[in-house]
């Protein structure tokens, strides 16, 4: 299962996210939740750092994706918000397989 979690400041502004761990939702290369989280996950990144959105820094390993996000635009934000919105949606979609949480 793929744990995706969020941690928001006072504001309700997401300062960091993880995803660990993999879905088993299929072989390696046919998994569809792997994939798409995958996908969202690091076109999140590249576009806030390309963008120069905010200041970033992240971990990543096989099945492990840290991203500390800080000095923020409002763009950065609207793609964060984005981000958790497509992740609740497909937890809810493959409840077995991906496991999201917001602190």
């Amino acid at each position: 299962m793929i744990k995706f979690t969020t941690v928001a400041n006072t504001d309700g502004k997401i300062t960091q996210f993880t995803v660990d761990g993999h879905s088993g939702y299929a072989e390696s290369g046919s998994d569809i939740v792997c994939a798409s989280v995958s996908s969202a996950v690091w076109l999140t990144i590249n576009g806030i750092e390309k963008q120069n959105l905010a200041k970033l820094s992240y971990e990543e390993r096989d099945g492990f994706v840290k991203c500390i996000i800080s000095d923020k635009s409002e763009g950065a934000d609207i793609m964060l918000d984005s981000l958790v919105m497509f992740i609740a949606e497909l937890s809810g979609q493959y409840k077995e397989f991906l496991k999201f949480t917001q602190m």
